[in-house]
Order: structure tokens, then sequence, then C-alpha cells
């Protein structure tokens, strides 16, 4: 069983959770026990889209209340938003205050006992069915090997020699699969993969990219049905700059129109996303993050 969790900040923590891994904007913890996998995503706070990003991709959420404060809040809005399970330590007392408004699931744990607790609730999972697609975080050369690709299967299964399609419409054929270091025939949901391919130049693949068995294109503009925060009193109208992060994309957008709780963005940097996709949107004053949104539509 495989389980991606989001872990926003402490890295005695992380360093408990698992072994560091892969970093960029997002720094990876990877433990195996048995049958059972954890990658656990931690973002670097200097560039705050990428807390945007764990918290979208990850299965659950481990809050760390060694620190109350105002990163813990943001965090708390999101999940609510977004509706993840948060396993918060028992460092601090987690009282009414810093969850009243909110509708959140969640549960408060032992510090010891965060590595069976994350298990326990990927175990439970019910995950994605349907055509393969793996959301990519990195993309490098390995002498002999050829393009390597890192990321997370975030729908159906992928296995050693299938075709898939990036984002730009080229194909790939999935040469090998590793994940923890080990070779495999095939990964499921929830998977952090390493993947040997063949058919595109590491260079012409960027974080955020994906592949899969149907085309998942870059678009400049999408249409999100908002999930907005009451407690963050945000007014969005037309002309309105945000950001928004999903999975491992992250683009500023401009409001083009906005109907009811449905509006159009216009992108500064082009996204692959698809219908359905879960999306947070940030802006400059605290809480930062204030609403969630579902993809659509896309142009």
């Amino acid at each position: 069983m495989d389980v991606v969790a989001a872990l926003p900040f402490d890295d005695e923590l992380a360093k408990f959770i698992g072994k560091k891994g892969s970093e960029n904007s997002i720094i990876f913890y990877n433990r195996k026990s048995g049958s059972d996998v954890i990658a656990a995503l931690m973002p670097n706070m200097e560039k705050f889209y990428s807390m945007l990003e764990v918290l979208t991709i990850s299965d659950v959420v481990v809050a760390s209340t060694k620190s109350i404060d105002k990163n813990l809040g943001e965090v708390i809005i999101a999940c609510s938003l977004l509706g993840k399970h948060v396993l918060f330590t028992n460092d601090n007392e987690i009282g009414h205050g810093i969850l009243s408004g909110v509708n959140l699931d969640y549960e408060v744990v032992e510090r010891s006992t965060v590595v069976e607790k994350i298990i326990e609730y990927g175990s439970k999972l019910q995950r994605p069915a349907g055509n393969a697609r793996i959301d990519i975080d990195k993309a490098f050369n390995v002498k002999g090997i050829g393009t390597v690709v890192l990321g997370i299967v975030t729908r159906g299964t992928v296995h050693a020699h299938d075709t898939l399609v990036h984002s730009s419409g080229k194909s790939v054929s999935i040469r090998s699969i590793q994940s923890q270091d080990e070779d495999i025939s095939e990964a499921s949901a929830g998977t952090r993969v390493g993947l040997a391919i063949k058919g595109m130049d590491y260079s012409e693949i960027g974080k955020g990219d994906i592949l899969s068995a149907k085309q998942v294109s870059a678009v400049k503009s999408i249409r999100l049905e908002l999930n907005a925060s009451a407690l963050a009193g945000e007014q969005i109208s037309k002309g309105s700059i945000y950001g928004i992060g999903s999975n491992f994309s992250y683009s500023k957008a401009t409001v083009e129109s906005i109907e009811g709780n449905e509006a159009l963005f216009k992108l500064e940097s082009a996204m692959p996303v698809e219908t359905g996709d879960k999306c947070l949107l940030d802006r400059q004053t605290v809480p930062r993050i204030f609403s969630a949104g579902t993809v659509k539509g896309y142009a």
C-alpha cells in the first residue's frame, strides 16, 4: 500500500517519518515498511506556492502542533476547503478557537504513532480508477539509461512498456519503473515512481507536466467552481489576481469573469489540468490560502 502525506512544516517530524530524498521546491521523505510505502512531501516555505502543491496532491495531511501560528491556521483552512483528513500531533492542544468556523476531518495522534496512523488511513483509501496518470515533479538524464522522470501516480496503474502521452502531445514508452530504488513491473495510484522513458529528452519535461494514457494538455485558461472560506472575507471580482496551485503546477491568474460560484481565470503560465482536478487559490494577505476550486472547463 502506497500513500502520499503532506507535511507542511517540522523538519524533525519529517526525518522521523522518512529518509530525505529528492528536493526542488518540495522536499521528499520516503519510508518503506514491508509492503507499505509513505511518500511525505514538505514544502519550501520560502516558496509558498509549494504549500498549495503538496496539499492538493496528498492523500492525508500531517500537521505538527509544535507551533500554533498563522501557518498552521492556513493549513487548517486549506484542508477544510479540500476535505482532507488531518493528523494533528499532540505537541500542543488544538482548541476550539483555532478550529472555529471550519468543518475539518481530523484526529489528534501521538507523535510516535504518526507513521502507523498514516498507513492506517492509507489502507482505507478508495483510489481513483481510470486511465493511468502520472504528475511529474522532476526530470533528468542518467548515463546509460537516458531520460528519467520522477512523479506520483495520481490515477490508474502504469506498467513497464506502456505508451503514454506527455502534456505536449509527444508519446513516450516506459522502459522501466522504480519505486523506493527497487524495480517494479507496475505502479498504482499513490505510488512515488521513477520512470525511465524513451521518446523525449529530459530538457523537454518540467515540473507540473503530466504523463497519461490520454493527453492532459497545458491550458491558458480554466473555469473553476469555487469553495471560498468565509473566514477569509475575499470579494472575488473581475480583474483580481491570485495564484492557483494544483498538484505540481502553479500559476498567477487573473479573473476574467465570475458568475455565482464559478469563475474564469486567465493563467500567466500554462498548466496541464483536466475536468475534476482540485486547486487551491492564494493571495497576498493572511490567510493566504482562501479558496479551493474544482476544474469545470478549460481552453
